[in-house]
């Protein structure tokens, strides 16, 4: 059976800090012959909670992004009333005892157990009597601010997408497989990808302009994001009108990159108000991509 070097918590974002984490576990695993394993949760404890926090990146994303770090196994655990319910001590048998974990890696914040009750004291404890070696790892900095997924977030918030990217080493963006929606950009003149987001909600909404790349080409698109209030819909849906751009790509997978906020969302009063609005956009979007090409 496999022994492992692991992490745990959300890896909402999988920034700087969560990369260094993975990192000292890829390392440590390297030099003691065991796998390497991150523990997470789908949903997240704030969204079975309902705390106001929303999401950063997708599980597709997420896991993508995982993947690439070159982890061996990713451990997604339901995050229901059984297992807020379990004590510090329940969680860490049930979820890192019996996963075989000889090397565990956490921030100096991690909490665990009912009602957060359990802290790295306690964690400590129960490592060295159960013979598992711990790490605590300092807050990750960038410009002398912690690297969190709270500062990602509100940067996202302000949609500062250069700033944020900083923080996540790479640029913002969200991938997903294109479903089909309820061609209403048809029925607006202007057909739309619609990107799979799971139904979950993220922490920013509007209309911006964005990146794409596909067949090797780069090509710029308009990204609405959000509700839909003009049709009553108020779920969080991710579409993109890609300019100049023709083809079938329903069933693929799409990254969309987000370059800059073009405006608000706004509950129209009819569908031709929309329409007029939606060629305003292109025309902005046109004048905006003069700054990226």
């Amino acid at each position: 059976m496999n022994k492992f070097a692991a992490t745990i918590g959300n890896f909402d974002g999988v920034h700087l800090g969560h990369q260094e984490l993975i990192g000292k576990i890829k390392q440590t695993a390297s030099k003691n012959n065991l796998k390497t394993k991150v523990i997470t949760f789908n949903p997240y404890p704030f969204e079975f909670f309902q705390w106001k926090k929303k999401r950063i990146l997708s599980e597709f994303d997420k896991n993508n992004l995982l993947n690439k770090l070159g982890i061996d196994e990713i451990k997604s655990i339901k995050f229901d009333e059984d297992f807020r319910n379990q004590s510090a001590e329940e969680f860490f048998t049930n979820t890192l005892l019996n996963e075989n974990i000889k090397f565990l890696s956490v921030g100096r914040d991690f909490k665990f157990g009912k009602d957060r009750s359990g802290d790295i004291e306690l964690l400590n404890e129960l490592c060295i009597s159960n013979k598992v070696e711990l790490n605590i790892l300092d807050d990750f900095k960038a410009n002398n601010h912690k690297v969190s997924s709270t500062l990602v977030r509100e940067l996202l918030a302000k949609n500062d997408f250069v700033a944020a990217s900083k923080l996540l080493g790479r640029p913002y963006a969200i991938s997903g497989n294109v479903i089909k929606g309820k061609s209403l950009g048809k029925r607006l003149s202007t057909p739309t990808a619609n990107i799979d987001i799971d139904n979950v909600e993220f922490c920013f909404n509007g209309v911006f302009l964005g990146q794409i790349d596909k067949d090797n080409k780069s090509f710029f698109c308009i990204i609405n994001f959000g509700p839909k209030p003009t049709f009553d819909d108020y779920r969080q849906s991710l579409e993109a009108h890609i300019l100049d751009f023709d083809k079938n790509i329903y069933d693929q997978a799409l990254s969309i990159k987000f370059l800059c906020k073009i405006r608000d969302q706004v509950k129209f009063n009819s569908v031709e108000e929309l329409k007029n609005q939606i060629n305003d956009d292109k025309n902005n979007a046109r004048e905006l991509i003069k700054s990226y090409e």
